[in-house]
């Protein structure tokens, strides 16, 4: 399978046109989607203009960048013009087009990328899973049986199925991160802020996702333009240090495998993650274990945030389309009805004082790897690891939300012939940094991914 930088090379000597490129890709998405189900919506008029706009400009040599005429997708939660938004749910089915571009959505456009359509999530992005009452079930194309992951589940199937070079996912509790460890893919969540989006969220961010590190550096470089409408974004970073090899002697690592609360990783996670974390010990890096941060479970106080979240977005429905909701997003919601403003506050201190002591037990680490979830996977039509508690298998990614850290998945393993991620999260501000270490643990996998539905794009 072809990266971003080798469709550059291929457009820069004609061997291949952003118009012959999205041809390929529309015919991959009728091949593997029906199987699949991980395209929300397909625009291809729109998607051929932008090709075709893109095959002028390689042809006069003026290209807008390496991702111009780059096939690409956006999860339906991203709003983008003349595309339907959902946010997973049948009670959406009927709203109209959106009529104005998230900031992912504008800087791809920027550049030329052309988005060949929306992919899949489950209702409000409240499930880690690919599960909708509005899209069905999305299934993981290295076992159909399985589930891809979620929130953005679409995001993680179609790559992993070969459909485009990258996706725009949201991540609020580890939802670019849990579908990038079960497809095989890199995902980033960066440090909050980093990446505008809408709206403006201190733990929701949204953030690249690809089959290389390199193809999600190449989205980082033109996710991470500032734009105003986000009032939590950054400026710019004023160097660009992502072509630097990193070198792991000397770097403070922590490997952390027990939260203290939450279920416990299996043997085929744990074997992968300390596998990692023995190559960048014989590499020179400095690798002891983070003990346990929490004494008690703090997952239950974050649920209820998160119950509080899904439960205004139902209430902000038509009344005559709550029904339609997941009924599963909709019964574990309805706890929030309960939930009083004092109770809400007192959770909310809850969860700052939990991330406060993650962060201060990883203070003195330059970087902590640790599992993206607990177990290898679960069934397709499952809403979770765990049925009854959706969001419990969320521990390891859901807390670096909390803290800001810039966090990314990376597959470094196999277990029944399904990859297996091992997160690696770095200090805030420090998305270049992490990315690196990502490149470095990518070029030293022991094992080779084979790609479901592989063939080149060409």
């Amino acid at each position: 399978m072809n990266t971003i930088d080798d469709l550059a090379a291929l457009f820069t000597r004609g061997e291949l046109t952003p118009t012959d490129l999205l041809t390929a890709t529309l015919d991959r998405i009728a091949r593997v989607n029906p199987a699949i189900n991980a395209m929300a919506h397909v625009d291809e008029a729109g998607a051929r203009a932008a090709a075709e706009a893109a095959t002028r400009r390689w042809a006069d040599g003026r290209p807008l960048g390496a991702l111009d005429g780059v096939p690409v997708t956006v999860k339906d939660s991203v709003h983008t013009v003349g595309m339907p938004w959902r946010h997973g749910t049948a009670a959406n089915a009927a709203l109209p087009a959106s009529t104005w571009d998230a900031p992912p959505a504008a800087r791809l456009k920027e550049v030329g990328a052309v988005i060949v359509g929306k992919t899949t999530m489950p209702d409000f992005g409240m499930l880690a899973a690919g599960v909708s009452s509005l899209y069905g079930i999305t299934r993981n194309p290295w076992d159909l049986t399985r589930n891809p992951g979620g929130s953005s589940a679409g995001a993680g199937a179609s790559l992993a199925a070969g459909v485009g070079f990258g996706a725009v996912g949201s991540d609020i509790a580890g939802s670019v991160r849990l579908p990038a460890a079960q497809c095989g893919l890199v995902a980033l969540k960066p440090t909050q802020g980093r990446v505008p989006h809408l709206a403006p969220s201190t733990m929701r961010s949204a953030g690249p996702m690809a089959r290389t590190v390199d193809d999600v550096i190449a989205l980082y470089r033109v996710l991470t333009r500032p734009d105003q409408r986000d009032i939590w974004s950054l400026p710019p970073e004023n160097d660009d240090r992502l072509d630097e090899p990193l070198d792991p002697r000397g770097l403070r690592i922590g490997l952390l495998t027990d939260l203290g609360a939450g279920p416990e990783p299996v043997d085929e996670v744990l074997a992968v993650v300390r596998a990692a974390a023995s190559a960048l010990a014989s590499a020179g890096a400095v690798v002891k274990d983070v003990p346990a941060p929490f004494e008690h479970d703090p997952h239950p106080a974050l649920d209820r945030l998160f119950q509080v979240r899904a439960r205004t977005e139902w209430e902000s429905l038509p009344e005559e389309a709550r029904d339609l909701v997941l009924p599963v997003v909709a019964d574990w919601a309805a706890g929030a009805a309960q939930i009083t403003a004092t109770r809400f506050a007192r959770d909310t201190e809850a969860v700052m004082a939990a991330q406060a002591r993650l962060a201060a037990a990883i203070d003195d680490l330059d970087f902590v790897l640790s599992p993206v979830l607990p177990v290898v996977g679960f069934p397709a039509d499952a809403p979770g690891a765990d049925p009854a508690h959706p969001l419990g298998h969320t521990g390891f990614t859901a807390w670096f939300n909390q803290t800001g850290q810039p966090a990314t998945s990376v597959c470094f393993g196999l277990a029944d012939g399904m990859p297996v991620g091992v997160q690696i999260a770095g200090r805030r501000f420090a998305d270049q940094d992490v990315l690196r270490l990502t490149k470095w643990i990518e070029t030293h996998r022991p094992v080779s991914l084979h790609w479901p539905f592989e063939e080149e794009v060409r």
